[in-house]
């Protein structure tokens, strides 16, 4: 009889968990219906709310397993922490991290995103003195860093959607490709010495005078200005991730100023390198930038994901006719330009497929203070794409160039042990 009445309580026992159980689940969506594409809302939460609760915490390099997002479902908000899955690649976070620790230049960054959703795959930073008594943070959303010759890509763009040159336009200069003097820019003379490249050549090979005549005499202070902030630039992206974007600081109104910012020959142009990794998915996207976010998803209880980032944040930059051209420019960028020597042979093997291109920079900074190196550029073989930036800042020895740790990664990321399933399959 006692074994009986047990068992009885046991299954009444369990009835009433199961109901307890079903009743607080239906509290809850469906996970089928969690996605708002309209509005790009999952259930009120926004890249907006996350960006104000972990942004802190990115910035110093951490990354929180869990968080909680206050003045959401009621005044008590919800009853756990979110467990927070996070949109970087493993694998190719730990090689950028492995790379920096093989060349430890004195400062070293590397930022990878998907151009398709904005996912960020890697943020890896180093700093070969540790002790050198400031606390750098996150080196990837520091905008203190002079963008140099990436600010061509914004000359680019403006020239190419604005219909004043395309790839194929040949312009004469005179000088050195990586002087800039006003005379050149603004009294140009045809001399023995003078010499004439196209307009794909001049972004390859980064030639200042060609950039600034570009910038203040064919477009303008106004028009230089309307495509950096088309860009991004002086502004805020849809981020799950509170950062500074990249900073123009000139009169558009004077013309010399303009031909600095238009060739990058100025620190006044500043740019993060998660900002410079997002510059390049214009070439991919069909003249589109887009946001970059790191929180692919927030679990809430019972393992039901109350946001799911499905809906990348796009911008349109230029027509995807002007896209294509600028894509064509940096993929001249190592074939024949000034990436060329570190992508020598690279089109080999498992890597005949991959398409590359890119930007280079070169200045010296003073936040910190060093010569600054840049690659900024993206690699795609099939469906699978990255955009990117590397920099690399050397005081007085050079440890390892952009380009060089820029081949190592995609020559990582493109393996074919890396492809994706559907990849393989295909």
């Amino acid at each position: 009889m006692g074994d009986i009445l047990i068992h009885l309580v046991k299954c009444f026992w369990f009835k009433i968990s199961s109901l307890i159980i079903i009743l607080l689940a239906s509290a809850w969506p469906a996970a089928m219906s969690l996605v708002d594409t309209e509005k790009g809302r999952n259930w009120g939460i926004t890249e907006q709310h996350i960006a104000q609760v972990i942004s802190s915490s990115v910035h110093q390099k951490v990354l929180p397993d869990s968080i909680s997002i206050p003045g959401l479902f009621g005044p008590s908000g919800l009853p756990a922490p979110l467990k927070v899955k996070y949109t970087l690649d493993p694998d190719l976070q730990l090689e950028a991290i492995r790379l920096l620790k093989k060349y430890n230049p004195d400062y070293g960054v590397f930022v990878a995103i998907s151009p398709d959703t904005g996912h960020i795959l890697a943020m890896a930073d180093s700093t070969r003195n540790s002790h050198d008594g400031a606390n750098h943070g996150n080196l990837s959303l520091v905008n203190t860093f002079p963008a140099a010759s990436i600010s061509k890509i914004i000359t680019a763009v403006a020239a190419l959607n604005e219909h004043k040159a395309n790839g194929s336009t040949v312009i004469p200069f005179n000088g050195k490709s990586t002087s800039l003097y006003k005379k050149n820019v603004f009294n140009h003379k045809k001399t023995k010495w003078t010499r004439n490249f196209t307009l794909d050549q001049a972004f390859a090979n980064s030639v200042n005078t060609i950039f600034g005549r570009l910038g203040a005499i064919e477009l303008g202070g106004e028009t230089m200005l309307e495509y950096a902030y088309r860009l991004g630039f002086n502004g805020r992206f849809a981020s799950d991730i509170l950062f500074e974007n990249g900073r123009i600081e000139i009169d558009q109104n004077d013309p010399w100023q303009v031909a600095e910012m238009a060739s990058g020959y100025t620190t006044n142009n500043t740019l993060s390198p998660l900002h410079a990794a997002i510059l390049a998915t214009t070439a991919l996207n069909g003249g589109k930038v887009v946001a970059p976010v790191i929180v692919a998803s927030l679990i809430g209880p019972y393992g039901i994901p109350l946001y799911v980032h499905e809906q990348p944040a796009l911008s349109v930059v230029m027509s995807d006719s002007s896209s294509k051209q600028l894509k064509k420019m940096m993929q001249t960028t190592i074939t024949q330009g000034s990436a060329r020597t570190s992508f020598r042979g690279f089109h080999k093997g498992a890597m005949a497929n991959v398409n590359v291109g890119g930007k280079t920079g070169s200045l010296t900074g003073f936040k910190p203070r060093g010569k600054y190196d840049w690659f900024v550029g993206f690699g795609e073989n099939g469906n699978q794409k990255i955009a990117f930036a590397t920099l690399c800042i050397n005081k007085e020895k050079w440890y390892v160039k952009s380009t060089r740790f820029a081949r190592e990664i995609l020559e990582f990321y493109f393996a074919p042990q890396n492809k994706s399933d559907s990849e393989k399959s295909a």
